[in-house]
């Protein structure tokens, strides 16, 4: 990727740029993100929070915890519902943006995938992304 990365809702109501490279591109799995992208799995490709600009006031949020009580919240459009970005309490300092609300998709290039245990078993994915049954701590931040 080059110096920046932009993106935004259907509406276009949420606009969002990220400068320098992302610190990880992967796709998610797990049953929670395939409800939220309606689809099989969610693209991530995660920056540096001080790297993301983004209007946090067109911005809804859905806070649901895991087990240990750490809040993951999915932020999406207030107006169209267009799902943007994942922050978590257990890394404040990413933002997880939604490959799917990129501008330039060409520039996505995800290398693993997680929560494969619970992936749908038609999908096949191509053999340069890594894929894990589950979360590996850390992997992302």
């Amino acid at each position: 990727m080059t110096d920046y990365l932009t993106g935004g809702c259907l509406c276009g109501a949420v606009r969002y740029s990220c400068s320098g490279e992302p610190i990880s591109q992967g796709l998610c799995q797990c049953e929670r993100c395939q409800k939220q992208s309606g689809s099989s799995f969610l693209i991530a490709v995660v920056y540096e929070g001080a790297a993301v600009e983004i209007d946090l006031a067109a911005l809804k949020t859905y806070t649901a915890s895991d087990t240990d009580g750490a809040a993951l919240n999915r932020h999406f459009c207030g107006n169209c519902g267009s799902a943007t970005m994942i922050t978590l309490d257990r890394y404040p300092h990413i933002r997880s943006m939604m490959g799917g609300t990129v501008d330039d998709k060409s520039r996505l290039k995800p290398t693993f995938s997680l929560w494969c245990a619970s992936g749908q078993p038609w999908l096949e994915l191509p053999a340069a992304i890594e894929l894990f049954p589950d979360y590996p701590d850390g992997l992302i931040a």
